[in-house]
């Protein structure tokens, strides 16, 4: 019961953050983002409260929700603003406008894999090795010792090779804070945080998604999303990467409103949704990166490089707080970074086919990746006349570009190259599955043949 209390309490203050970013989002985008903001802000002042040496309990976690709660409830009030909660200024009021049958199918068939997804998620408790030998025990034995920086599991006196090259000790707490969350609120498994993840990570993709093409569209990319086949397995496991996914593809589509629009809300919320991503996992750096290129030529145009610079130093601003944390508290693991440049063509060769090799697999990824060359393909023209979704584009090849780059430069000390291409590779291609399916449902030829299909398939109210 005190941990459905606290996943509600999670949903309003982060209702209450989306509505402090901007009342000007749809009320469909402010129910989605609300779970996904606040639990990353819980996780984050969880680590302030250990950082300043309160012990980690029911009572302060909570209190320091409640006083998060009432801060944003007074911004509001002075910006008087609380009369626009539940109203999204720019949503249209539709009706049965854009209603068709189509449509209707596409919604009912994303209830309905969905609420089965939740239901298997809520039901089985975690069982998956990687959750079990880190990021759940490391959850639930931080709620028995109250701390995370005192944690016995990353004492190598009791946990020998904790400090060792590949160890979770260096992963960012996002995950294992948010099980130590529901667990200190009596939870008797931590998987309701994924499943509520998932689920508000779908509204978020639906609501936010109808702002770059049709509704039909929208829908179209919550179904796929939701149907690629290792995405959807790994969405009921307590893992971190489809819980980085979550945050990766909305800071991604609201960093391409912000740099089409210019919106200061935009703004806001990619840089919060983009530090929540490397919140999670430290190698979101990479989307902070891609966006960041696209992001300094924007500002550099429109001479806005003092808004840029803010929205860069927001977005990282979690990872340096997570270094400071590991070095003020002698948490840091061995590291497995070559600090120097190097050129080894095999290895190079080898991430690239691996990369490669993995997106063509059906059973991981379903027809996710060949998503993105019919949609180049199909809109060649526009693209190369009027740079139509480039950003997007750019975006998408700079991160895996990235990405590669940082699998060059480590030292496979705990593991072997292969085994980490075929399995962690795999993992974190699931942050390019909806912003793939994104690119081919958003570019123009998508959206103006998808507006022709509503119109003649709507219906037209007599």
């Amino acid at each position: 019961m005190m941990a459905s209390s606290g996943i509600v309490l999670t949903i309003v203050t982060g209702f209450l953050l989306a509505n402090c970013i901007s009342v000007r989002f749809t009320l469909l985008e402010k129910v989605g983002l609300s779970f996904l903001c606040g639990l990353a802000l819980q996780t984050f002042l969880m680590l302030c409260l250990d950082m300043v040496s309160v012990p980690l309990t029911g009572f302060s976690v909570i209190g320091v929700q409640l006083v998060s709660l009432l801060s944003f409830i007074g911004v509001l009030y002075k910006r008087k603003n609380l009369k626009l909660l539940f109203s999204g200024i720019e949503e249209r009021r539709e009706g049965w406008k854009g209603i068709h049958l189509l449509w209707l199918l596409l919604i009912i068939m994303i209830l309905g894999v969905e609420a089965i997804n939740f239901a298997k998620c809520i039901y089985f408790p975690p069982f998956d090795r990687d959750s079990l030998s880190a990021f759940e025990t490391l959850g639930y034995v931080t709620a028995q010792d109250h701390t995370l920086k005192g944690n016995i599991l990353y004492d190598p006196g009791y946990n020998l090779g904790v400090r060792s090259g590949g160890s979770y000790i260096s992963y960012t707490p996002m995950v294992t804070l948010s099980y130590t969350y529901v667990y200190l609120l009596g939870a008797v498994h931590s998987k309701m945080v994924n499943a509520f993840i998932y689920l508000f990570f779908l509204i978020t993709l639906y609501g936010g998604t109808k702002r770059v093409t049709t509704r039909t569209g929208a829908a179209a990319i919550t179904l796929f999303v939701l149907l690629a086949p290792e995405m959807i397995a790994f969405s009921s496991l307590s893992g971190t990467n489809v819980i980085q996914a979550a945050y990766v593809a909305p800071a991604v589509l609201y960093s391409l409103l912000w740099l089409r629009d210019g919106k200061k809300k935009d703004m806001y919320l990619s840089a919060f949704l983009l530090a929540a991503n490397v919140w999670s996992r430290t190698e979101g750096i990479v989307f902070v990166a891609a966006v960041g290129v696209i992001a300094l030529w924007f500002g550099f145009r429109r001479g806005k490089i003092k808004e840029v610079t803010g929205w860069g130093v927001t977005a990282v601003f979690p990872l340096v707080i997570w270094q400071l944390f590991m070095v003020l508290y002698h948490l840091q693991g061995e590291s497995t970074v070559i600090a120097r440049l190097f050129w080894d063509p095999q290895k190079a060769e080898q991430i690239g086919a691996s990369i490669i090799a993995l997106m063509q697999i059906p059973n991981y990824y379903g027809w996710t990746f060949f998503a993105i060359p019919v949609g180049l393909l199909s809109n060649l023209w526009y693209l190369v006349r009027k740079r139509d979704n480039l950003n997007l584009l750019l975006i998408i090849i700079l991160s895996l570009f990235f990405y590669m780059i940082i699998l060059y430069q480590i030292d496979y000390v705990w593991d072997s190259l292969e085994n980490v291409l075929a399995y962690s590779a795999k993992r974190f291609l699931f942050c390019f599955v909806p912003l793939a399916w994104i690119y081919l449902f958003s570019n123009r030829i998508s959206v103006r043949g998808l507006g022709k299909l509503d119109d003649f398939l709507e219906y037209k109210k007599k």
